[in-house]
């Protein structure tokens, strides 16, 4: 079962007469949603709930069973992991699977356990997306890396480092925000955490409000949960907490607007109190940018940088922005010849525009990302390329483990080294009868390749099943590494 929200014994509780010591025992049941059955044999049960759309059902406790493997490889890793948003409610508020879809799974980890989450997520098969920005942005400047998992019923994960996108807040709220305060949550063989019932609304109100109160869904979570845990909230602790993180006004942003559309979501006498509170202009600069950033990539950029408390930090930021490090613009741009940097920097300038015009910037970059017929995301050549020509490099970040995107190479000295495959490299699918090889850090081509075509290279022995006969097995299993590619 999913979440079961004891709501008849919170309606009994008056007002302010829920003592702390007793709220535990108001708590709608977090120890319901087990799950013991693969999802065709559970969405056989389905019918059950009558007027239920199957086809969220379905999705839903898929997902949820992909938490649940997930979770458990995270507790035998001894690694902290803190669901979060529609997983969340859908363990401890809504009551049947069809009630609130889920689009993907929100995962919260602490900064220190990058690596090694990273590392479970890959043994167990998922796939890294395409960074939104920047892999070096990644976690400094950015909160979240994107995986997926599964190609029937793909579910995209999406991996948090700090709770909140504007950069403003990574500097302001606190970076054991929403872990100080977490309960366990059981799920199947599992255990989760989640946010305590005031900053699970807190939450709720800032994500929606930071993506402009765009979704009802969204504004739907904050009145029932708002509504379900009442008596429960403790509400001067809520006020405090959004002042100090400073989110006061996403969070009256967010509630003005469900209270517009769905009825009233705090007790009037907190209202009242919620919209004394006062951010400064630039807590409201960010709030009103924040919605807009994928639209004005510039504005985006000098809002953050204008908002951003602390000087050094903003200007680490304008300058990673401007003037990306020599390894990234070797990736990026793949030519070679005399001042290649500065040129390369004039291009990623004229980028905006540049962009646009596609024969200008295939002279510059022979390959592209985009979704693949072999495995998820492919590498493609963007121009034709002839045998033996060097078609991209990547810098690498030397690592102490295998892995999905881990490559071994050995130095000078014959001593071995492995290095995670850093931009779209990454990417590079198997075939038994590849277009292209690593040499080193190099991709080249060993036959032409047409644009428009996907590059290829061969993962080794043991990828597949064709036993070097000739015949062609270009899907391998999620679990084998490039290990020995290169």
């Amino acid at each position: 079962m999913f979440g079961n929200t004891q709501r008849e014994e919170c309606s009994r509780v008056k007002p302010g007469a829920c003592p702390a010591a007793d709220r535990e025992a108001l708590r709608p049941n977090r120890e319901r949603m087990v799950v013991d059955e693969a999802p065709p044999a559970k969405a056989r049960r389905l019918g059950k709930y009558r007027g239920a759309d199957s086809s969220v059902s379905i999705r839903n406790i898929h997902m949820m069973h992909v938490l649940e493997r997930i979770a458990a490889r995270f507790n035998d890793a001894d690694i902290p992991l803190l669901v979060l948003k529609g997983a969340a409610l859908n363990l401890t508020l809504y009551d049947r699977p069809d009630k609130r879809p889920m689009g993907d799974l929100d995962l919260l980890i602490r900064p220190e356990h990058i690596d090694e989450s990273f590392a479970l997520l890959e043994t167990l098969g998922c796939l890294r997306g395409e960074p939104l920005v920047r892999e070096d942005f990644f976690p400094r400047f950015y909160y979240e890396a994107e995986y997926s998992t599964g190609s029937i019923f793909p579910v995209k994960i999406d991996l948090h480092v700090r709770p909140f996108r504007p950069l403003r807040y990574s500097r302001l709220v606190p970076v054991d925000a929403l872990w100080q305060r977490a309960e366990p949550v059981r799920i199947g063989r599992a255990m989760v955490l989640i946010p305590s019932a005031e900053d699970m609304l807190i939450h709720l109100a800032a994500h929606s409000a930071i993506h402009g109160n765009s979704r009802a869904v969204w504004l739907q979570d904050i009145k029932h949960w708002a509504d379900a845990y009442r008596e429960v909230i403790d509400w001067d602790r809520l006020l405090a907490t959004a002042k100090a993180w400073h989110l006061a006004p996403a969070v009256q942003a967010a509630v003005k607007r469900a209270e517009r559309d769905f009825g009233p979501v705090c007790p009037p006498e907190i209202r009242e109190r919620l919209f004394q509170l006062r951010g400064d202009w630039r807590d409201r600069l960010a709030l009103y940018q924040a919605p807009r950033d994928a639209d004005h990539p510039v504005a985006h950029v000098l809002v953050n940088v204008l908002c951003t408390p602390g000087w050094r930090f903003a200007l680490a930021y304008l300058r990673a922005v401007l003037v990306p490090d020599r390894g990234h613009m070797d990736e990026w741009y793949c030519r070679r010849h005399w001042g290649w940097l500065a040129w390369a920097y004039l291009l990623r300038w004229l980028w905006p525009v540049a962009k646009h015009v596609r024969p200008l910037w295939t002279l510059f970059s022979k390959v592209e990302t985009r979704k693949s017929g072999i495995h998820g995301i492919g590498v493609f050549a963007t121009r034709d390329i002839k045998a033996g020509e060097l078609i991209a490099r990547y810098s690498g970040k030397e690592v102490d483990r295998d892995g999905l995107y881990v490559v071994r190479h050995k130095d000078p000295s014959g001593d071995t080294r492995r290095y995670e495959i850093t931009g779209k490299l990454k990417f590079l699918n198997h075939c038994c009868q590849p277009n292209a090889e690593l040499t080193g850090f190099n991709l080249v081509a060993i036959k032409s390749i047409r644009a428009g075509q996907e590059i290829t290279i061969d993962y080794g022995e043991g990828t597949c099943t064709c036993k070097r006969d000739g015949r062609r097995r270009e899907n391998p299993p999620a679990a084998v590494t490039l290990a020995d590619v290169a």
